[in-house]
């Protein structure tokens, strides 16, 4: 395991509130978040994960790196600083993206940067059996008022082969 990854901050969030961050660890040695997304994690120390998130950074499993402005001002009209920011990087660095917005999927798609989800992270996590199953990880997720569709839940878990 020496993959790297780019974040955005709504999985980071995700997987720091209900402790599981660990997850993401177990698949990637190196996350890397632009400023904008520390900012988007960290400014509220109450905010869901922060503390998680804050310890993750102590431990240098993420990594901050500054992004120029000027790289990232074209997407920055339809995407928060933070996607803008994520995005870019991924880009310029030439690295995989984890990020849940549609737009910014959609953003990303466009630079053909490679993506993946939350719910990706964690069917990969299963498939390489670092997890037993994605269910109870996704009700934790679900409870903790992480937007995810009963839809997406049942495509999720049929992937899975789970009920």
């Amino acid at each position: 395991m020496n993959k790297i990854i780019i974040a955005d901050a709504s999985p980071l969030i995700a997987f720091g509130s209900i402790d599981k961050l660990s997850v993401l660890f177990k698949l990637f040695a190196t996350v890397i978040i632009p400023g904008a997304v520390a900012g988007e994690c960290l400014t509220d120390k109450a905010r869901p994960g922060a503390i998680a998130i804050t310890q993750a950074i102590h431990d240098k499993k993420i990594q901050i790196h500054s992004v120029a402005p000027s790289s990232y001002e074209k997407i920055l009209s339809i995407l928060d600083e933070g996607e803008a920011q994520a995005i870019t990087l991924a880009h310029s660095l030439n690295l995989p993206l984890l990020i849940d917005e549609k737009l910014g999927r959609g953003a990303a798609k466009k630079l053909r940067v490679k993506i993946i989800g939350t719910i990706g992270v964690l069917l990969l996590a299963k498939q390489k059996k670092m997890i037993r199953a994605i269910k109870p990880i996704l009700m934790l997720l679900k409870n903790g008022h992480y937007f995810l569709s009963d839809a997406l839940i049942k495509e999720a878990l049929t992937r899975a082969k789970e009920k």
